[in-house]
């Protein structure tokens, strides 16, 4: 699964916090919301603020990154179901620094082969019924 892929499967499940996440489909979104983050404050840096373009497209960049708070924290859910931990876990990040690491050590570690309490493995082949 490529980046692209990933940004649509976490998008096209906007706000599903049921089910298992890929850890491609997570960090393509994660990485793409950065990105954006990243792009808005070289904008603004360099353009400056107080001039009505930039600022309008400054706030375009903005209202995307806050579009996609929910997709993000969606996918953040689905891929601690994937490790088999609840999704109130994400509740780990309050410890300082120490949470962080936590989670992001979950993100990055492989699912639970074959089913979990949340769902089907999603790294599992499909199998396809002739008919």
């Amino acid at each position: 699964m490529n980046i692209f892929e990933g940004i649509v499967a976490a998008l096209s499940r906007y706000a599903d916090f049921n089910g298992r996440s890929r850890r491609s489909e997570f960090f393509s979104i994660f990485l793409f919301g950065n990105f954006l983050l990243f792009v808005m404050f070289l904008f603004y840096n360099y353009f400056g603020k107080g001039d009505p373009i930039t600022d309008f497209i400054g706030g375009f960049i903005g209202a995307l990154i806050m579009a996609l708070q929910i997709p993000t924290l969606a996918a953040l859910v689905r891929r601690l179901h994937d490790i088999d931990k609840e999704g109130r876990d994400i509740f780990v990040v309050i410890l300082p620094i120490v949470g962080i690491i936590f989670l992001f050590m979950w993100c990055c570690r492989r699912g639970t082969v074959g089913d979990n309490r949340y769902g089907p493995d999603p790294l599992a082949p499909v199998v396809r019924e002739a008919g």
